[in-house]
């Protein structure tokens, strides 16, 4: 138990400015609702501040999410195996990743495809360390981008000019450098394509060190019922999942067009905008392989790395979401009237952290409401989602996937603490730091292949 405790206790290190920050914040709102429970005689009404923040949160955030579980209920489609004909280009973007650089590039060259049917290149973007002399002992082919900490989709974009050109056959696959792939990664992509021509891809997205600490846990419940219910319920309603950042495959033709016009930290959600706008192309989910990712051991990591998300999705949404929202209008297209609301999110996301305020006001006996929302039947139904939404979604689209019901359920209550602790600060920074170009954050990585054997082969495998 006390080695518990000192895990929990560690995992939340972080510069001493952070920490009071936050605290100052909770106790200001605290204070704020003291004095106004004290000095008011009467609840104040926040009829028309609730109601918007519920359409909101509800109509962009909970619902869909909600929706796209139930269309996930039926099992994922498995595409018919086909004779392997497409040839694919692998790149792993990389800087500084000696201590993990083993694990994307030892499973991409250990691929059962055919070897004369694809390459595997990392991109060093300036690496000062082993990073390069590994990947080329492993069999890896490097490119050394001329810049140190170019970030990765400006490496990539230096990757693709010197390497790409209008071939319609040859395909692209992108992954991290910490990502461990399942050797019928490529086959599976050559089934798929083989079966839909579709020109652009995302398999399964699982994580590498689950059990490593309760950060890892709630990320971990997090991404499987993202991967076994949000993108697969994506497909079956609006037939079209979200590149999600590592494991996606994509046409050259179409990364060598429209690269060029990807401008932020999130160049995943982005090219998907550009891909659905420009082309009207859908992105299939590929569930028959999967990669996977090292999450944050540390809530600061945790914080810092969410934050450079929410500044990149907060840009797109500058950038996208009014084209989406227009031509989806015009067009009559479902798909690009999702995707600017799902541009939207930070957003609607920061909205919910006043929700909560406003229903803890309103539990408290502060603020009061009127209307449909105020009576008891719907007051009941509307608690009965949000609880479906925070806990129930992920318990089941963990369990499903896993078999493991009874540590989903406490891994769900961990992601509410890391929402709370992780979510609700880098969202709030990100509305400062919209604009900002001029910086990356490089996320540290350092569960190698020998780690992860030890944690799989460990009495209880992924689940400890």
């Amino acid at each position: 138990m006390g080695s518990l405790v000192g895990q929990f206790i560690a995992s939340f290190r972080m510069p001493r400015s952070v920490a009071l920050i936050g605290v100052t914040v909770a106790a200001a709102v605290a204070i704020l609702f003291v004095i106004l429970k004290l000095t008011s005689s009467e609840s104040v009404d926040v009829s028309w501040l609730y109601y918007v923040n519920f359409f909101l949160v509800y109509g962009l955030q909970v619902g869909p999410i909600l929706v796209y579980g139930l269309f996930a209920l039926k099992p994922p489609r498995s595409f018919p195996p086909h004779l392997p004909t497409v040839r694919f280009l692998c790149l792993v973007p990389a800087y500084n990743e000696e201590r993990v650089i083993q694990n994307s590039v030892g499973c991409l060259v250990a691929q059962d495809y055919p070897k004369d049917l694809y390459e595997v290149y990392v991109i060093s973007d300036g690496s000062e360390d082993r990073t390069e002399e590994i990947a080329r002992a492993l069999g890896a082919k490097v490119l050394r981008t001329s810049a140190q900490g170019f970030g990765k989709h400006r490496a990539l974009g230096f990757a693709f000019e010197r390497l790409l050109t209008d071939d319609e056959e040859l395909y692209v696959c992108v992954f991290d450098a910490d990502n461990r792939i399942e050797k019928n990664y490529l086959q599976e992509m050559n089934n798929a394509i083989c079966a839909g021509g579709y020109r652009c891809l995302q398999c399964f997205h699982d994580v590498l060190n689950g059990p490593a600490n309760w950060i890892t846990k709630s990320l971990w419940v997090n991404c499987v019922a993202s991967s076994r219910l949000y993108n697969p319920g994506r497909v079956r309603s609006l037939g079209t999942a979200l590149i999600c950042g590592t494991g996606w495959c994509c046409q050259a033709r179409l990364l060598k067009q429209y690269w060029p016009l990807i401008r932020t930290q999130t160049e995943d959600i982005e090219l998907t905008g550009h891909l659905l706008l420009h082309e009207g192309i859908s992105v299939p989910w590929v569930s028959g392989t999967r990669i996977y990712d090292e999450k944050p051991l540390n809530l600061w990591v945790a914080i810092r790395q969410r934050h450079r998300w929410m500044t990149g999705h907060m840009r797109v949404a500058a950038f996208l979401a009014w084209p989406c929202l227009r031509e989806g209008i015009r067009r009559r297209d479902l798909r690009l009237l999702e995707m600017a609301g799902y541009y939207l999110l930070p957003f609607v996301m920061n909205l919910g952290n006043v929700q909560i305020l406003l229903i803890l006001g309103l539990y408290f006996g502060i603020f009061t409401i009127h209307g449909p929302l105020a009576g008891p039947s719907l007051k009941w139904l509307l608690n009965e989602v949000t609880l479906v939404y925070l806990f129930g979604y992920q318990v089941a689209g963990f369990a499903w996937e896993t078999g493991l019901w009874a540590r989903g359920a406490i891994y769900s209550l961990y992601a509410a603490i890391f929402s709370f602790f992780a979510w609700t600060p880098a969202l709030v920074w990100a509305c400062f730091t919209v604009f900002r170009q001029d910086w990356i954050f490089h996320t540290p990585h350092v569960t190698g292949v020998d780690t992860v054997e030890a944690a799989v082969s460990a009495p209880g495998g992924w689940g400890g």
